[in-house]
């Protein structure tokens, strides 16, 4: 069983705080990008967006239909996006990418590099919660099928030190972290909890807890 360092559980249990960054990324050979919030799609609706990435089986028409639906992905996921941009044109290497986050690339861009982006797509069941623990899980399968063993975390800087332990704890390794990593909220999230950094920092505290007793981390 895995336990975290105790320099790690500190860090932990002060959920404002990010994690140190990597002193080298060049090892990295994918990027995993975890979203945060979203201003379009409820959770009860967010079935749909996963039943329509089945339907059209192709990620590219998949963000057209988002785009013609006028989804937007908050500003968090578009900071998101930019460094993951950065980090995959820096370090030439594929992400693994929640949904949210890849409707936040710029069109352009995306078009020109989609080969090198998988995304994650909700999943079609009504009233399935698709947290952390689950995208991670799906990252890593991804990462497995394709023979990538290295990851680096991209996430929101408060949340990175939760989603790379997750990581550690499923695959048996910590991933890489960049640094200048988001810190925004938007109040316009559809997720209460993304909307400002009080609100943020009232469930992520409980989560933390919850997370710690049931061993996701």
């Amino acid at each position: 069983m895995l336990k975290m360092t105790l320099k790690m559980f500190l860090r932990y249990c002060v959920p404002w705080k990010s994690a140190p960054a990597s002193i080298d990324l060049r090892e990295g050979d994918v990027i995993f990008v975890q979203a945060f919030g979203r201003n379009t799609f409820s959770e009860s609706s967010v079935f749909a967006v996963g039943v329509m990435s089945g339907e059209l089986s192709d990620d590219e028409r998949t963000l057209e239909w988002l785009e013609s639906h006028n989804f937007d992905p908050g500003i968090p996921n578009k900071r998101l996006a930019q460094r993951t941009r950065e980090l995959m044109e820096k370090y030439e290497i594929p992400a693994i990418v929640q949904w949210e986050v890849a409707a936040a690339f710029e069109k352009r861009w995306y078009a020109q590099n989609k080969k090198r982006i998988i995304c994650i797509w909700p999943p079609e069941e009504r009233n399935s919660y698709f947290d952390t623990t689950k995208v991670k899980m799906r990252s890593l399968e991804y990462a497995k099928k394709h023979g990538w063993e290295n990851p680096i975390e991209v996430a929101h800087a408060m949340q990175i030190t939760r989603a790379a332990l997750i990581i550690e704890k499923l695959s048996g390794k910590f991933p890489l972290i960049p640094n200048s990593l988001p810190d925004d909220f938007d109040k316009k999230s559809v997720q209460w909890w993304t909307r400002n950094i009080w609100v943020w920092l009232a469930r992520e505290s409980l989560g933390r807890v919850h997370h710690l007793i049931t061993g996701r981390v």
